[in-house]
């Protein structure tokens, strides 16, 4: 049974994508539909209950979701550690920091508000305004910096799928230009470019 990634085109799942196209990983892509109804007849709720991408599901049959996990995973797969650092390493802790820092200030905090159908009007005011302190301190941190870390990782995937979403609600990343630049240069491996292309036209059709 080869491992499986659930995903939605240009989702947070993009992030698992890049990630097992970076380190060479197999796995069949299994596009979630709108009404969850996947092909094999059953419902996407029965493997993420919160219906949220991506969610892995192992070559023995084990189901792993929620983003910066399902990342972990991925990374710890990876050979030679090519996604990640050593346990117990201060580089490897603090990736797992970017890991939760993207999820709670920017995706959730920010983006989900943003992108979603449920927000009032003053809800996305209010997200708007949260993007400035998290986008401030990433572009301090890139100031000089290729990667969020001495190099690519599983954070890094996360980091340019959200900063994807950055026109399509409304933030203006040109403001940030450490930040454009450094998904500018990202867009550019060959992994990511790989997986966007992938989804791009899933993404067009939908």
């Amino acid at each position: 049974m080869v491992m499986k990634l659930y995903f939605r085109p240009f989702a947070c799942s993009l992030a698992a994508r890049i990630a097992i196209e970076e380190a060479e990983l197999d796995a069949e892509f299994v596009a979630v539909p709108a009404d969850g109804r996947l092909p094999d007849g059953r419902h996407f709720s029965q493997l993420s209950p919160m219906g949220y991408v991506p969610a892995i599901e192992t070559r023995g049959g084990f189901v792993l979701t929620e983003g910066p996990a399902v990342l972990t995973y991925i990374a710890e797969l990876a050979p030679e550690g090519s996604l990640s650092f050593t346990g117990f390493s201060d580089a490897h802790y603090r990736m797992l920091a970017w890991l939760n820092f993207i999820s709670t200030e920017l995706h959730k905090a920010v983006f989900a508000p943003l992108l979603g159908k449920s927000a009032s009007p003053e809800e996305r005011t209010a997200a708007l305004t949260r993007v400035a302190r998290p986008f401030d301190m990433l572009a301090r941190h890139l100031e000089g910096r290729e990667f969020l870390e001495d190099r690519f990782t599983v954070a890094d995937a996360y980091l340019l799928s959200v900063l994807n979403w950055c026109e399509h609600s409304g933030v203006a990343i040109a403001d940030w230009p450490v930040l454009l630049d450094y998904r500018t240069r990202l867009r550019k491996r060959p992994s990511v470019a790989r997986a966007m292309a992938e989804e791009w036209p899933l993404l067009k059709a939908a």
